[in-house]
């Protein structure tokens, strides 16, 4: 009989987090489930809207910003899911290690993930416990993407992750944000991260465009370098297949909006005085977003978006004594669940994040120990075969030159 398992998800009302929390419901081996949110509005409405008729579920507001309350929440469950915004990664990591509980998230935009394996790595390791940096669909299932991959080769020149997005949803709203708008801030205002010939290269934001064509229903889209979490990790977790490239670029709906905003400073998070007020553009555009309520997806719509991602990898197999050049190209395809109501971004994070904690829990003890990116602990076949049972879809083919 399979172990039950005791998960809490932390920022677990949010758009994401309640994902991971309706996907836990759905097993029967999740003994139980805290939902944790500094959002008490938000918890009330997420227990109307799962009628709050089922006994696994416990919902507590925290405050991670202070440790010890934090960790009294996680004390005695076997994972915690971290949904919160990735600002606070390292004192949610902190409480989880307190707690003595495994841990995983869904990344740290470069920097923190970094920050987090060399903060934490040892201190997990030594404790016996797992935490897993950036675990949702991109970074996440586009690391795993990468181990699949990269398994034929003698030897690879280089990794291209692309991901690329469509709305087709029809709402009264001209714009909305189905993801942290704070991220996607971050991400056009700064400097993007590259692995080039060997050494990581800093970029303007939203540079060197490129169009691609994926899949229907996305099709052709203008994709941009941006900071993103699959730099932290992939370059050295392959490094002995010789990588001299990696990337990561994006873009889609509504893109070239939040370009415009960065264009004209407004997502920038640097303070100025106006009207003797201390004040950046980025808390000021925050407030008038959350005023007119764009901050989620309107009630009146019914999510109808896409993603694909797509990770290229180049180099060489060996055939016998003689090396062939090949490409090997996998699409993941991340669709918007409707029964629920969500959007495709919503649905992609919070589910991985879920068969993550599901396997961690379970298995925990055949793991590694430490902080590690999920190409370090996860198996993609297995995993891919858990995402599909949730319709989404990861297909490989090779091409031989």
């Amino acid at each position: 009989m399979e172990k039950t398992k005791k998960i809490c998800v932390a920022g677990g009302a949010g758009l994401t987090g309640q994902c991971a929390v309706r996907d836990l419901l759905r097993s029967k081996n999740v003994e139980s489930i805290c939902v944790a949110d500094y959002d008490q509005k938000g918890l009330d409405e997420l227990r109307r809207k799962l009628k709050d008729d089922d006994s696994r579920l416990e919902f507590r507001k925290i405050d991670v910003r202070k440790e010890e309350e934090t960790a009294s929440v996680f004390k005695g469950y076997d994972v915690v899911i971290n949904g919160v915004q990735y600002y606070f990664n390292l004192k949610v990591m902190s409480a989880a290690l307190k707690a003595r509980t495994n841990y995983l998230d869904f990344g740290g935009l470069y920097y923190t993930t970094l920050e987090q394996i060399r903060r934490f790595n040892n201190q997990f390791r030594d404790s016996g416990l797992l935490g897993v940096v950036g675990m949702g669909a991109q970074p996440g299932v586009s690391n795993l993407m990468v181990k699949q991959a990269i398994k034929g080769f003698s030897h690879a020149d280089s990794v291209e992750i692309l991901d690329g997005w469509r709305d087709s949803t029809k709402s009264s709203s001209p714009i909305y944000f189905t993801w942290s708008p704070l991220t996607f801030f971050d991400e056009s205002s700064k400097e993007a991260v590259v692995f080039e010939n060997g050494k990581f290269v800093r970029k303007p934001p939203f540079c060197d465009p490129q169009t691609v064509e994926f899949p229907a229903p996305v099709r052709k889209v203008e994709v941009c370098t941006a900071l993103h979490s699959e730099l932290a990790t992939i370059p050295k977790s392959f490094e002995s297949y010789g990588l001299k490239n990696v990337v990561w670029k994006e873009g889609g709906a509504d893109f070239w909006k939040i370009k415009f905003l960065a264009d004209l400073g407004l997502t920038s998070d640097e303070k100025s005085s106006y009207g003797g007020v201390e004040l950046s553009p980025r808390e000021f555009l925050l407030d008038l977003f959350k005023k007119r309520g764009i901050l989620k997806m309107p009630s009146d719509a019914v999510p109808d978006d896409f993603e694909v991602t797509r990770v290229i990898v180049k180099g060489w197999s060996k055939r016998g004594r003689r090396k062939a050049r090949k490409t090997v190209v996998s699409d993941a395809y991340f669709p918007a669940y409707k029964p629920w109501k969500v959007s495709c971004s919503q649905y992609n994070v919070g589910i991985p994040a879920s068969i993550a904690a599901q396997i961690i829990a379970s298995h925990g003890e055949t793991l590694p120990k430490g902080v590690l990116p999920a190409e370090k602990v996860f198996e993609p076949s297995a995993f891919f075969e858990e995402l599909e049972k949730r319709n989404i879809i990861v297909r490989k083919k090779t091409l031989r030159h």
